[in-house]
């Protein structure tokens, strides 16, 4: 009988050791401007996209792009979309204070890396 119910259970052992993904979410500012100004997309298409993320280094997340109307299925995280390439829309990293991204379109061509 587990009497010390008080105490988190290490999952990471269950689990292989890996992170709690983050679920889905809007897009972060640096991303959304990125695709709008400089790649000249619809802003009311890019603004409807939702963001999957996994954070590779401190600050520096890779993340995934995807349109849920298109999806059919709920995402709910970043290795969700592992074995549905068809469904990721733009891929990249990102710095979170922004000053580096990298944008790959569906096709995995680079649209560009900048640093400010």
């Amino acid at each position: 009988m587990n009497w010390k119910f008080w105490q988190k259970k290490d999952d990471d052992a269950l689990t292989g050791g890996s992170k709690k993904e983050a679920k889905p979410r809007d897009l972060p500012q640096v991303i959304g401007q990125n695709l709008v100004v400089e790649r000249g997309l619809d802003p009311d298409w890019v603004w409807t996209l939702k963001i999957v993320t996994r954070e590779r280094e401190k600050g520096i997340f890779d993340f995934r792009l995807f349109d849920p109307a298109m999806a059919g299925l709920k995402v709910t995280g970043f290795s969700a979309l592992d074995d549905r390439s068809d469904l990721i829309l733009f891929d990249g990293w990102y710095e979170k204070n922004g000053t580096a991204k990298q944008i790959n379109d569906k096709n995995k061509q680079t649209l560009g890396s900048t640093a400010a």
